[in-house]
């Protein structure tokens, strides 16, 4: 039994004294330190804590104090308690958490798998009738019949949250995936000259980076920092000035 109690939060020598006490009634702490063979300091100081706890009671009587245990459902009201009190700390403690958390968080998504998890993930991570800023592959990575109607069908799930796309392309891309992306609802499509375009995309938005590498194994790599999403930020911006239209 005394395993039980230390499992619901109380010390050793609590948990001795509490089912002595229990097992004996009212008495007095010399019977308790003789019976339990526990310190005289740590008698003390584990009735006190007890009675803190609302677990044990005393009152004074000619030759002392005389303890006793309270009723065992007091246990459950301890328990309320000590909820209430975490359910008063946790919001402090998220804010310490949130303050500790390291400003870049990254990840890598490797296969076809990873690369269609990746794009979900932007998707469900920027918000609603945001903006979402794409350097796309080059021509070359669009050849691939597969690639390019993955991502014509993942742009209806971002039409739903009105997201707004702004995408750079390579201008031999016009004819082939341009032409879809430029009808999308929202979408807005530039195109880069020749030899402007790599073949990594890159898709920017919120404080998060996402590269996208199209070969064999296809792979992505997701940064999560305001500073370097920022710096992103401002390269397609320049991009974006320079790229034309038609």
């Amino acid at each position: 039994m005394e395993e039980k109690l230390r499992k619901i939060g109380l010390s050793k020598n609590e948990s001795t004294i509490y089912l002595f006490l229990l097992r004996s009634g009212s008495t007095t702490t010399g019977r308790i330190i003789k019976e339990t063979r526990i310190a005289n300091s740590r008698v003390y100081e584990t009735l006190n804590a007890l009675t803190d706890k609302g677990l044990v009671s005393y009152t004074v009587q000619k030759n002392g104090k005389h303890f006793k245990a309270e009723d065992p459902s007091s246990l459950l009201e301890h328990e309320k308690e000590r909820l209430d009190k975490i359910k008063v700390l946790l919001p402090q403690l998220e804010s310490i958490q949130n303050q500790s958390e390291e400003l870049t968080s990254t990840a890598v998504y490797e296969g076809f798998k990873g690369f269609k998890t990746a794009f979900a993930k932007i998707i469900i991570d920027c918000p609603e009738d945001k903006e979402i800023k794409i350097i796309g592959f080059s021509e070359q990575a669009y050849a691939n019949k597969s690639l390019r109607d993955f991502i014509v069908n993942m742009n209806l799930k971002s039409v739903q949250k009105r997201q707004k796309l702004k995408i750079l392309m390579d201008k031999k891309s016009k004819s082939s995936l341009g032409k879809d992306r430029a009808r999308e609802k929202y979408s807005e499509v530039k195109y880069m000259p020749e030899g402007y375009i790599s073949p990594a995309a890159i898709d920017i938005f919120e404080d998060y980076v996402y590269i996208f590498l199209w070969e064999k194994k296809p792979f992505v790599f997701a940064i999560k920092n305001q500073l370097i999403a920022n710096s992103f930020s401002t390269y397609f911006k320049f991009l974006w000035s320079m790229a034309k239209a038609e």
